[in-house]
């Protein structure tokens, strides 16, 4: 096709002959546009194809004078490095596919020798590596519940190695995999021990390991520790002749860590090529190669990361180029996870401190934007020895810039310190930055207020408090104005934190919060309110919060509206129940009055599953249950969908009340069902997409809905019944459906043998973005009711405590009397976990007034 100033590629060519001819070609634009394909193709013409054909070309491709080219080669070189690895997604997913008969005939015969061969056994000697060790280490070897050996402890040893032991084959199930734990103790006679790390060994994988073998010991997510490892110093399989069987069944290889020639090319090839355009003279083509080193790191081992990488990072650290030195100060924030606690510690930490004290200003405020994310990989006791004490003295620089960044990491500072140590440090450090020479300095400050205090907890300072609440009227030449906006977006969290009913102050602020007539603050707010009225609490949003959210609803501009509606389900749930009810005119007007703005219609259809549980029965029937059938019959497809997706929820939340008054709804469906429009049958069959997915205790589905839905497959419209195989029959055959009588399995049986050429297309396929679209809508709505019911249970915990605390008596004056020995049980003892079924149980207790008063034996036991 033609691409620019009439050139024309040469169809006749592969993808590959394309890139290797055009990606020199004397128009720019069409370099660039070949040079962009590189990763596309590599994943396409394999292994050998890149090593051969593509990566010779990148040494030439790098010295293209445009520095777009540069920088879209920049971009491809990361991929390219995935692509290469042996650990690539792809090659991973296709094993996956892969079947394994061939493993479980193995596992078969070994496991015939094995019962021949009692005294089989597998010899183990092993040691494990790791960056300290103050206290005592052990491993201990099971499979499933049963112990197969625990070692002895070994004390303060970095690189612990235990003595050979045995293992009988007649006691391993070799279907199962051998999980090795490696615990801790602190000190000789510690009852517990610690959880260090742990390692899941395929019995399989036994045979093939030989000594000195190592593997990686991972948390309790199966994710690996960069800094840990697992090491086979000796293994042996007795007798000689089992091991000579594993080799005769030719067991699949286990994943190795040997490198092939293929991963050289990264090492020798493709970080060339990065290092070069790290010290590119274009800022951007720089940019890019930092972020194509990092996904370089992330695919190759520790020892090569150590060997190539740093070494890279190094060179750059040390380089009179004062550039070179911020991109180093970049990979090193941005290699700190890829690298781990150990190499950030000896190696990241003092390189940046080298940074940090270098006399050019670019330099010190790019190293001063690295402390948080090292801070935060290295851990606390590096912070507060290396690092803290070099963020302070650069909180003092005499240039403005510096002291911004600094500024700008506070937060991150914040989180990766003990906060309760240093908090008054923190604290101090604002008061210098409030009051600071540079007003540049102080709009960072006021802007990251609200984070800190939110950072620190209970350890903020009344002080900082003070500050945060000043905000909205501080003087025009004391800070910008934007700093408002800041305020009101972390108003929840500061909230959160400090109390607000605790807090006359927080309460002022927000007052003036809410006569800003600026569109940031009453945009911030207004997607906020909901959260803070979970935050406060009914009685406090029925005092401050809801004449704010009601002049929001009617605010001129769409975004503030669109904020408030968003959050209003789970701001009503916050109101009391009689508060509430005056609300469903409130909803109707809202769908009435949007009919130019259709987005508006969608939020309230996703927030459907709330209403149908948080008013009353009344209510709930004579109003928001026409609200369902109104958007039904919505004039915009996904409107009437996302509804449709609530019709289970109002099932089960009716069907609870009294059983005789689903009969609407059940009449609906009927309509629906039999109407002589095709979308509207459509419909139903979205509705039932709902109900045999969502969990439910009703036997509504196989008495009255089922009947319906047997029909469908029948129907006349080749529209309808290509719905109902790209959203029911799926369902069936996945097993994600709830229900599966043998009716319905029946009909799907026979629309499988349908010759008609469309209905065989789609009842043989599953069609996964159509699904998607409707799980996503299933899980939200879930989602949405098991957090109401979080919800409700907090609101409930805090209205108890806010209670004892005005009823509880003075302190004594002198010291209390010790407390008997056995406590009263809490009377609740209900389970707090309640996601799916009777989900909407729970939710019902928000329909109820909150106590005003607790019995006095409870309040005698607390």
């Amino acid at each position: 096709g033609v691409v620019r100033n009439g050139f024309v590629a040469d169809e006749t060519l592969t993808e590959l002959q394309r890139i290797e001819k055009y990606s020199f070609h004397t128009i720019a634009i069409t370099r660039l546009a070949y040079v962009r394909r590189i990763s596309d193709c590599a994943g396409k013409v394999g292994l050998d194809a890149i090593v051969k054909k593509l990566v010779p070309l990148l040494d030439k491709i790098l010295r293209d004078t445009e520095k777009d080219v540069r920088s879209a080669l920049a971009e491809q070189l990361g991929s390219l490095a995935e692509i290469i690895s042996p650990e690539n997604s792809s090659s991973a997913d296709k094993k996956k596919d892969e079947p394994n008969d061939h493993k479980e005939q193995a596992l078969l015969e070994m496991t015939n020798t094995i019962k021949e061969t009692p005294e089989s056994a597998i010899k183990l000697k092993l040691s494990i590596q790791m960056p300290t060790n103050k206290g005592g280490l052990y491993i201990k070897l099971s499979q499933q519940k049963n112990i197969l050996h625990e070692t002895e402890i070994i004390w303060e040893e970095t690189s612990p190695t235990w003595k050979e032991f045995k293992i009988a084959f007649q006691d391993i199930e070799m279907k199962h995999p051998m999980k090795l734990v490696c615990w801790a103790k602190e000190e000789k006679g510690q009852k517990t021990s610690d959880f260090l790390g742990m390692c899941m060994i395929e019995i399989s994988d036994l045979f093939q390991l030989q000594s000195d073998s190592s593997l990686p010991l991972c948390n309790r997510f199966n994710v690996p520790m960069k800094d840990m490892m697992l090491f086979f110093r000796e293994i042996e399989i007795t007798p000689k002749r089992l091991s000579a069987v594993s080799n005769d069944v030719n067991l699949p290889p286990i994943k190795s860590a040997t490198k092939k020639k293929e991963h050289k090319a990264i090492t020798h090839k493709l970080i060339p090529c990065i290092q070069k355009l790290l010290i590119d003279e274009d800022q951007e083509v720089r940019e890019k190669a930092c972020e194509a080193l990092v996904k370089v790191a992330g695919v190759l081992d520790e020892v090569e990361v150590q060997t190539n990488i740093l070494t890279v990072v190094l060179l750059l650290a040390h380089d009179e180029n004062e550039k070179h030195k911020i991109i180093a100060s970049k990979l090193l924030s941005s290699l700190a996870k890829i690298l781990g606690p150990l190499l950030c510690s000896n190696f990241c930490a003092p390189e940046l401190l080298h940074l940090a004290d270098d006399p050019k200003v670019n330099v010190r405020k790019a190293a001063v934007q690295s402390f948080g994310q090292i801070a935060r990989v290295a851990g606390y006791e590096v912070s507060k020895k290396k690092l803290l004490p070099s963020f302070r003295a650069l909180a003092k620089d005499q240039v403005w810039s510096v002291r911004k960044s600094v500024v700008e990491q506070l937060v991150e500072m914040a989180a990766a310190s003990d906060t309760k140590e240093t908090s008054q440090m923190f604290g101090a450090m604002f008061e210098a930055f409030a009051n600071d020479a540079s007003r540049w300095v102080r709009n960072s400050a006021f802007e990251v207020l609200g984070r800190l205090i939110h950072t620190l907890g209970d350890h903020a300072s009344k002080s900082l408090i003070s500050w945060y609440c000043k905000i909205p009227a501080l003087a025009s030449n004391k800070i910008d104005q934007e700093c408002t906006f800041f305020c009101a977006y972390n108003f929840p969290a500061v909230c959160k934190t400090v109390g607000f009913a605790r807090t006359p102050e927080l309460i002022s602020t927000f007052q003036q919060l809410t006569t800003d007539t600026r569109y940031p603050v009453r945009r911030a707010l207004a997607f906020s309110l909901h959260e803070l009225a979970h935050i406060i609490g009914p009685r406090m949003t029925e005092k401050y919060l809801v004449a704010p959210f009601n002049k929001y609803l009617k605010d001129g501009t769409n975004e503030v509206r669109q904020g408030v509606i968003q959050g209003m389900g789970y701001f009503l749930a916050s109101l009391a129940p009689a508060k509430r009810e005056s609300y469903t005119q409130e909803i109707w007007t809202i769908v009435r009055n949007s009919q130019r703005s259709w987005r508006f219609r969608e939020l309230i259809a996703k927030q459907l599953p709330i209403f149908s549980q948080i008013f009353s029965h009344k209510s709930t029937k004579d109003s928001i249950l026409k609200l369902l059938s109104y958007l039904f019959r919505d004039e915009v497809a996904v409107v009437r969908k996302v509804a449709a997706m609530a019709m289970p929820h109002f099932l089960n939340r009716l069907y609870k009340d009294d059983a005789e008054s689903c009969a609407p709804l059940l009449a609906e469906l009927k309509r629906f069902a039999e109407s002589k429009t095709y979308k509207d049958r459509q419909l139903f069959v979205f509705m039932c997409e709902a109900i045999i997915t969502t969990p439910s205790t009703t036997p509504l589905f196989e008495e009255s809905i089922l009947p319906l839905l047997l029909k469908i497959p029948s129907d006349p419209i080749t529209n309808v019944k290509i719905s109902f195989c790209k959203h029911i029959v799926p369902r069936l055959r996945q097993g994600t459906s709830l229900v599966a009588p043998e009716s319905l399995k029946k009909i799907v049986a026979e629309m499988e043998g349908e010759k008609e050429s469309d209905i065989a297309r789609f009842v043989n396929h599953v069609h996964a973005a159509d699904l998607k679209r409707s799980d996503d809508i299933i899980q939200s709505n879930l989602e949405m009711l098991s957090d109401l019911v979080t919800r409700a249970k907090e609101q409930k915990e805090r209205e108890m405590q806010a209670e004892l605390d005005q009823k509880a008596p003075p302190a004594p004056k002198s010291a209390p009397a010790p407390p008997p020995k056995s406590e009263a049980k809490s009377k609740d003892g209900t389970e707090s976990g309640n996601r799916a079924l009777g989900v909407e149980k729970d939710v019902l207790n928000l329909n109820s007034e909150p106590s005003d008063a607790i019995e006095e034996e409870e309040l005698e036991q607390r």
